[in-house]
């Protein structure tokens, strides 16, 4: 029998050197054996079947149903764009979209271009650079938030395309409660699992000079303290927490605020937010509050949801707080923004920082004391950053930071 090299298998197959490289280190090439760095692949070895589809005509579907018709230069004819709330919140009622239309709703459901470790994830996707569209052709467009994605035919069911895209995409993984696979969110860094009964995800710190796992648990402990709705975490180990989901996903499902939108939007964020929800004004308001007091990092509206199901839809609980909390600063930046932190506070939406629209809040109602419960005490806040696993200078500082902050929101 005779082998030909991962160069050659690319041209037969069709895909890159570095797709074929993937298959044969994750031992989907029968027969393929590593000689040094490099791979030997039998000659008659037939191309690894993939959960990927070709693009041409596809169907966009909500589990079982089809929703619309996706073309091959990825336009979308909608047949049912009222199907059920969250799919009529997508597509606002209209009967198409554009390739870039159906581009944007993609970016929102695969992995971010700006993670940390975006060159891994591109690595194990076999992709040389970050394209939306070849991302969302190797995973479906799958996300927990809801039952939409890519099949390749009216017929195909959800379940047997979500096998085939994880079988060949993604490793198979046993984590701490059963059988977990990861995610096109993250190569070993993000993936959906159970602990403590509950679903959500695990997350893996990415550096070790980062304290976001800490941050994640902190934030969660605090917003107890403060009367503030907040998914759960725990810490699960030295370096990962997780994050549980508060939605049942059989009858409910998850909107991003940034759905909510349809056009530009001015630079008062706050004021933005509550212009498509006034209902939930009190909730941004305490999620505002929380994020001062916290110094949050990255909320943005991907970041911001509401809970949807048959009996219609409610503020979704705060979620991803890892980025707070002095999660990667140094020493001496601590020093700074704890000395002032009305000058350090960090900023939300396009113009302002979280003091900013506080202010206005407080100008608004007159106080803010009525939305969360600033009676912390100091022990209260050190208790909670050690249960979370603060140490050194940003045990401090976060401590600091804090208790200064709660004592600037009693004056407002």
């Amino acid at each position: 029998m005779g082998y030909i090299s991962v160069k050659q298998a690319a041209e037969k197959w069709k895909i890159s050197d570095r797709r074929v490289r993937v298959l044969c280190r994750e031992g989907k090439v029968p027969g393929a054996v590593k000689d040094g760095k490099a791979y030997r692949i039998p000659a008659n070895a037939r191309k690894p079947a993939d959960g990927r589809i070709a693009a041409s005509r596809r169907f966009l579907k909500w589990d079982k149903a089809v929703i619309g018709t996706i073309d091959a230069a990825n336009g979308v004819a909608f047949v049912q764009p009222e199907y059920n709330e969250v799919v009529a919140l997508y597509t606002r009622g209209a009967k198409s979209w554009s390739p870039e239309q159906f581009a944007e709703f993609l970016s929102e459901r695969i992995v971010s271009r700006d993670r940390r470790d975006i060159e891994r994830i591109l690595f194990r996707c076999g992709l040389s650079n970050y394209d939306v569209l070849k991302i969302a052709e190797i995973t479906r467009g799958m996300h927990p938030k809801d039952l939409l994605w890519i099949a390749g035919s009216k017929d195909e069911e959800l379940d047997a395309a979500m096998t085939a895209v994880f079988d060949s995409v993604f490793h198979r993984r046993i984590d701490l409660a059963g059988d977990s696979i990861d995610t096109p969110e993250g190569y070993n860094i993000k993936r959906y699992g159970v602990y403590k009964g509950q679903y959500g995800i695990y997350k893996q710190r990415i550096s070790p000079l980062s304290t976001d796992v800490e941050s994640e648990v902190a934030v969660y402990l605090l917003a107890q303290k403060l009367g503030v709705p907040c998914c759960p975490a725990y810490r699960v180990d030295t370096d990962a927490v997780f994050s549980a989901f508060l939605f049942g996903f059989s009858t409910e499902y998850i909107v991003h605020f940034r759905r909510l939108f349809d056009g530009p939007r001015s630079d008062n964020e706050y004021q933005n937010l509550v212009s498509v929800r006034p209902q939930y004004k009190d909730d941004i308001a305490r999620m505002l509050l929380l994020d001062f007091v916290t110094r949050q990092d990255d909320r943005h509206l991907s970041n911001i949801a509401i809970r949807m199901d048959a009996k219609g839809e409610s503020f979704y609980p705060l979620y991803d707080n890892g980025r707070s909390l002095f999660y990667e600063d140094t020493e001496e930046m601590v020093e700074q923004a704890v000395a002032d932190p009305e000058l350090y506070a960090t900023s939300f939406g396009y113009v302002g920082t979280y003091l900013d629209y506080i202010k206005e809040i407080a100008a608004e109602r007159g106080t803010v004391t009525d939305l969360i419960n600033l009676k912390v005490s100091n022990k209260e806040i050190a208790a909670v950053l050690k249960k979370a696993g603060f140490q050194g200078y940003r045990l401090e500082g976060a401590r600091a930071w804090i208790e200064k902050t709660i004592k600037i929101l009693k004056t407002l």
